[in-house]
Order: C-alpha cells, then structure tokens, then sequence
C-alpha cells in the first residue's frame, strides 16, 4: 500500500500543461506513491494524450501504481477531486490542478514535517506564482491563522489553504466529508474554514509548488450565475458562525455587500441598466463606504458608446 496518493483533476488538459503537472510528479525525490488520475469529462481527448505521455514520463519509475478514472459528466473540482481521494489507497492525501506544479522535494519535505509533528493533520507550503511560460510572477505564501482569527480572515481576505500545496492525513480529510460538492468557486476557502477548526495545520515557509495564472486555467468557464450562486451559498453557509462575534458580523456583511456589487456590474455589462442599479443600491445598503460600488453606481446613469458604423 502507498503511503502517499497523488490525485490529479484534469479536464481537457491537452491545451492546459497537464503533461507538466504529470512532469512534476514523476520526478518526486519522494517515492512511495499512487497515482491517481481523474478525467472530468474531457471532450479533446485527454485519456488518449495522457496514455501516450506516461511510458516516457514515468519511465524512470516504472512501479509506481496508476489509476485514471474517467467521469461521465463534469461535475467541477470539488467532485473530481473528492472521487479521487474516494478512491485513494495511502494514508496521505496530495491534491495537484493539472495547468500547476510541484518542486521535486514537495512531497519529501512535507511528509517529513508531518511525520515530526504527529497532531498536526496537514502540512502546506509557500509557492511561487507562474505564468503560461513558467516565468514567476510573484511569491505566495500560503498561511492559516490562529484559529480565533482564520474565519474573519478567510471571509474578507480570500483563500489561505491553497491545496497544491498541502498534504493531509485521509483520515482527518475524510472526517471533514472532503471538499463540499455544492461550490463551483471558493471551494478552497469553505474547505480551510471547516478543517482548521477541527485539526492542526502546521506552516512550512518554503516555495514548493507553482501555481499557474492565465485565462484558461478550468474546465471552461463557470458562468456568472452559477458563480454568484456558489457565492450565496458559501456566506449563507458560513452565516451562523458569524452570529455572536461582531468582527465576524461586519466581514460577512462586507462580503454580502461585494457580492451585490458584483451582481450589479454583470447586469450592467449586459445593458440591464435598472437592474443594475437596484443590485448596487442593495450593496450600498450594506457596505455604504464601497467606492467601487459607488463607481460602479454612476456608472450606470452615463451613456454607453459603441464604435460608429460606416
């Protein structure tokens, strides 16, 4: 059995740096791992691309067990991601996007840190940020707070657990029911508040993941409606926690807040001027010191120009 299961999402990763993720993978210092491949619902041919990578990519290491599982229909991250771990066999669980990467200690030295400090159920690390030629953009430090401060911090501050940098103990992963299915976006945010409230999450201040920003980094692009809908759902989600601590209060309406100005610019983009409005007065209402909302406002009385036609 494996101590480590590796669990790759892809979908339609020909043209997203899937074989540079594998890459990273095959060239651990680490060993003793599974692989685990998770094709949601690729329509370019991504299991006949892969089948003809791995004899070369994984040539140097030829008794590494591999499994690639296709889905029927694409159900996102969260699901792709969940099915792996469902089907995983090591105590340790690793989660790598296909368009990132791992440096080749990543699972050498995390596991060497979880393995001295036996109560924690997760190590993460720092990164760097890449772009599409692998140039580094910007350094991430990838840092949980006390749990006192995490949920504050996540409300307003976005993601802190960025998973291609973790490696977990399956048991506590399992005990938390993985990654809530429900989520099309902040699925790493809701994830980091429910773990680091039950489980130690210790902080390893090295760069050994790269993370990839460019425009076609998911499996098409979540639209706008079920976007905003993931967005409901986490803060009514997360609502009760809030309820007797004032600082938590104020976060969560700040984010209700950020939410209806969003909700205001994508109808004002698609020139459903009165509705925008309404959705920005609603943010105003509960955040009335946005000066992007108030932009966003005024914008909306000013008249839209399109390029004059000969």
């Amino acid at each position: 059995m494996p101590l480590i299961s590796v669990i790759i999402p892809t979908c339609n990763g020909r043209a997203r740096f899937v074989d540079q993720a594998l890459a990273s993978v095959a060239a651990q210092t680490f060993q003793d791992f599974e692989l685990i491949i998770v094709d949601d619902a690729s329509t370019d041919g991504t299991l006949e691309y892969i089948q003809d990578l791995m004899p070369k990519i994984m040539a140097a290491r030829p008794d590494t067990p591999i499994v690639y599982a296709q889905r029927e229909t694409n159900g996102g991250g969260p699901v792709a991601r969940n099915d792996g771990a469902n089907r995983a066999n090591g105590e340790l669980l690793a989660f790598l996007d296909q368009d990132d990467l791992w440096e080749p200690t990543f699972l050498e030295e995390s596991l060497r840190l979880l393995q001295e400090m036996r109560n924690t159920a997760c190590v993460h690390t720092d990164g760097r940020i890449i772009n599409v030629k692998n140039d580094v953009v910007r350094y991430s430090r990838n840092l949980i707070l006390p749990p006192t401060q995490d949920l504050c911090h996540l409300l307003t501050k976005g993601r802190q657990l960025i998973l291609d940098g973790c490696l977990f103990r399956k048991t506590h992963f399992d005990a938390v029911n993985g990654f809530d299915e429900k989520l099309r976006i902040w699925t790493d945010r809701d994830f980091a508040i429910r773990f680091s409230r039950h489980y130690g999450i210790i902080h390893l201040p090295k760069p050994l993941y790269r993370s990839r920003m460019y425009g076609r980094s998911a499996c098409g692009s979540t639209v706008p409606e079920l976007a905003f809908a993931s967005r409901t759902y986490f803060l009514e989600k997360h609502a009760p926690s809030c309820r007797h601590d004032p600082r938590l209060r104020k976060a969560l309406q700040y984010e209700w807040s950020m939410l209806y100005s969003d909700m205001g610019k994508y109808h004002l983009s698609q020139n459903q001027r009165k509705t925008a409005r309404s959705w920005f007065r609603q943010s105003l209402r509960s955040f009335p010191f946005s000066r992007r909302t108030w932009l966003r406002y005024l914008r909306s009385y000013l008249p839209s120009f399109s390029p004059t036609r000969r």
